[in-house]
């Protein structure tokens, strides 16, 4: 009686030794929000469908405003690796690109396109703002 006790407890604590260790089912990253692990063409694919549909963009429209798009995110990524860490840099490189961008863009949309893109951003920077001030959840995306 004593051995099947020993042989019983040995096997219940070999069953959670063996549970600790075993390592979890792969889950998405925290940090998986979109465009967390996506690259700068994904990223401006993604947001290019996004703005057809919100602006209800021609083909051609969105062919180009999608090249624009892949053309800032990649300046923009080159922008902050030779900032080297100079956040004010990165800052100022950051606002001359998206000023550019916004530029070019004009040229692609019609005058209400670009006004009503003009009123999405000011809506998406006013909420990025509140959650960086701690009001509200992560449930929009910011570009």
């Amino acid at each position: 009686m004593k051995n099947a006790l020993l042989l019983l407890a040995a096997l219940a604590l070999t069953s959670a030794a063996q549970a600790q260790t075993t390592p979890p089912a792969q889950t998405a990253p925290l940090n998986s929000r979109a465009g967390a692990m996506r690259s700068p063409e994904q990223q401006a694919e993604a947001q290019a469908q996004r703005l057809a549909k919100e602006l209800n963009l021609t083909a051609d429209q969105q062919t180009k405003v999608q090249q624009l798009m892949a053309a800032q995110r990649q300046e923009t990524q080159t922008a902050i690796q030779n900032a080297g860490g100079n956040r004010r840099a990165m800052g100022q490189a950051m606002r001359a690109g998206r000023d550019k961008f916004n530029g070019q863009l004009q040229t692609v949309l019609t005058p209400d396109q670009y006004t009503k893109y003009q009123q999405i951003m000011t809506e998406r920077r006013a909420k990025m703002q509140e959650r960086r001030q701690g009001g509200g959840g992560m449930s929009d995306d910011l570009n």
